[in-house]
């Protein structure tokens, strides 16, 4: 009695489950609740839809129950709410992420690879915009293409892949001397290489298998005068190379030699130096080849030992169970056949041809599929052009409509604007008389009176007098600055006073080396003319304080306008002021008094010698 046996399932058919997982499991960080993932997700659902999870929440559950539910139907439907939120807010950009990868496990799942690829470009575009991915170099996702053409044994396609990818890998060891080559770069192009050598040797092409291995150990001939950098990769960069030393020599009838090889892969693959989130599927993958070279030599018992390492392989997030379950089963069945039990053989190979017969469906419907959406998308294309000739025509109607009301709304704005002109107009001529008669009768009585002060001082000088003098003045300073604010289209502004202080510090930075630190809250609030003045005189005077005294490095204010006060906080980064300068100090009572001409109030915080600041807070208009 004869069997027909089926080859062992391909290398690169697990990289498909984990190639996405570079971000190093933080997808997949979850507990492990009691309840059922489905009826997680079904709660998680009604909460956020009777608005009782807020948005970062309702994404964090999904993110937690997801990896449970990447072949169930359901996770689909709730990933429309999911992108709806994700693609809402620039900012969640790791959650465009996950949606793509979502969507990409679950097409691999069903064995949907052809839109398994899509999503996996998308996965890595996003995950470039994020930082997640490196932006140099091959995409992850081509990566990902070439693993599912070698999974479908389309041989054509792959190499096809490969001589486009070539020019850049060619780049690899260079790269690598010049200190251009991640550890992560080098996984995805040594990875696309060791696949390229896979598939040269089923066509039988050795001399483009055996050019791809000369330019996998330039590459790594590289990578050894830099083992620090590459530490982290270094093991799995190994296991590749000697996979291919394995298949080379297996296919040039070198089996002693071919044993040698894959007993070094396996040794690297069982390393805790091997790549963690690969390390489950290069066990299957390379224990599934030690199962098929031993079974080929008829060294049974070595088969069985690496048959049943596959079947100690726990199942992971993403579906590995379907794959190892096929090589138990087709690995089960030929040493059954070779003890001669073929009924039972045959059993297991009916289960086998019927799990293939339902992904190789699963595949068939997805590129029927495409093709309904190529055909859904011309019929689109075509009922697009009959709408257009309909369109057009009342396109021109609509034109001269849109026109006449154009015309009709900018005569009614360009009316409304010369009215307006007029009345600015008027405004502005009463406010420039009401400037002349602060100028030419305020202005005059103001000054005779400042005179009188002047001699009554000077024939009776008296504490009361001087005062009566100071206040002369402060009236005088305060009728011009109302008479400027009247003859003035501009008022003065928070943000005026920043960009003056500021031009002032960068000056003092230039000559004395002293540097600053300058903040500015709510700049259009608007400063009267004698506030700006004034303001302007006070920050002098401290800035001046902090170069005559204070022995200071830096110097530091805060302009923060809040609701209707305005506070300055100034401080510097010296030593503050003596106890026996402040008494008497003409600058710190300038501050003062400028400070009471504009209602406002001033607190002096002196912490000798550890520094001091000033708070200063006056009403705005």
């Amino acid at each position: 009695m004869s069997m027909i046996l089926l080859k062992p399932i391909s290398r690169q058919a697990y990289c498909i489950c984990i190639l996405l997982v570079v971000a190093r499991g933080a997808a997949f960080s979850q507990n492990s609740p009691s309840e059922p993932p489905k009826k997680r997700l079904d709660g998680l659902s009604t909460r956020y839809r009777e608005g009782k999870l807020p948005d970062t929440l309702y994404l964090r559950g999904i993110d937690s129950i997801a990896p449970d539910l990447l072949n169930d139907d359901s996770l689909v439907e709730e990933l429309a709410t999911y992108r709806q939120i994700a693609f809402g807010n620039k900012d969640l950009g790791r959650s465009r992420m996950m949606y793509y990868r979502y969507l990409a496990y679950f097409a691999i799942n069903k064995n949907n690879y052809g839109s398994a690829i899509y999503y996996s470009e998308k996965n890595n575009e996003e995950s470039v915009k994020i930082g997640v991915f490196e932006k140099e170099g091959i995409p992850h996702s081509d990566l990902f293409a070439v693993s599912v053409y070698q999974n479908n044994m389309d041989y054509p396609r792959l190499i096809a892949k490969y001589d486009g990818l070539l020019p850049e890998l060619e780049k690899l060891p260079a790269k690598v001397s010049g200190g251009k080559m991640s550890g992560e770069q080098g996984y995805v192009g040594l990875s696309i290489i060791g696949t390229a050598v896979w598939a040269f040797y089923k066509t039988h092409d050795t001399v483009h298998a055996e050019r791809g291995i000369r330019l996998f150990e330039r590459v790594m001939e590289e990578v050894n005068k830099q083992p620090e950098k590459y530490k982290k990769y270094l093991t799995y960069y190994n296991y590749d190379y000697h996979i291919m030393c394995y298949q080379r020599a297996r296919h040039g009838g070198q089996m002693d030699s071919a044993q040698y090889f894959l007993e070094r892969s396996i040794d690297e693959v069982r390393s805790p130096d091997y790549l963690k989130h690969l390390q489950a599927a290069g066990m299957i993958d390379t224990y599934s080849e030690a199962f098929d070279f031993f079974y080929d030599r008829r060294k049974l018992d070595s088969a069985r030992y690496y048959l049943d390492e596959v079947r100690k392989i726990p199942d992971s997030q993403i579906g590995f169970a379907g794959i190892r379950q096929g090589i138990l089963l087709e690995g089960e069945s030929k040493l059954l056949a070779a003890k001669g039990d073929y009924p039972a053989a045959y059993s297991m190979l009916e289960k086998l041809y019927r799990m293939k017969d339902s992904a190789l469906h699963a595949v068939n419907a997805d590129k029927d599929n495409n093709l309904y959406a190529l055909a859904e998308a011309e019929n689109a294309r075509k009922e697009l052009i009959q709408t257009e000739a309909k369109q057009q025509r009342t396109e021109k109607f609509n034109f001269f409509l849109v026109l006449f009301f154009t015309l009709l709304v900018i005569g009614g704005i360009a009316g409304f604007l010369i009215y307006r002109s007029g009345q600015r107009q008027r405004m502005l001529n009463l406010r420039l008389g009401l400037a002349r008669n602060f100028h030419d009768e305020i202005g005059p009585m103001l000054l005779y009176a400042n005179t009188l002060v002047k001699k009554e001082l000077e024939e009776r000088p008296s504490p009361r007098v001087e005062e009566l003098k100071s206040q002369v003045a402060y009236i005088m300073e305060a009728v011009r600055g109302i008479s400027h604010d009247l003859k003035s289209n501009e008022l003065g502004t928070v943000e005026g006073l920043y960009k003056d202080v500021t031009v002032l510090l960068e000056k003092i930075r230039d000559s004395t080396g002293i540097d600053f630190t300058i903040r500015m809250s709510d700049g259009s609030r608007v400063l009267g003319h004698l506030q700006y003045m004034n303001l302007r005189k006070i920050i002098d005077e401290m800035v001046s304080n902090s170069i005559k005294h204070a022995q200071c490095k830096r110097i530091t204010l805060n302009l923060k306008a809040t609701g209707r006060r305005l506070l300055i906080v100034y401080s510097d980064d010296g030593k503050g002021m003596a106890p026996e300068q402040l008494p008497g100090g003409i600058g710190m009572q300038n501050i003062q008094e400028r400070t009471n001409l504009l209602n406002g109030d001033f607190q002096l915080h002196n912490a000798y010698p550890e520094g001091y600041f000033i708070d200063v807070t006056i009403p705005l208009l």
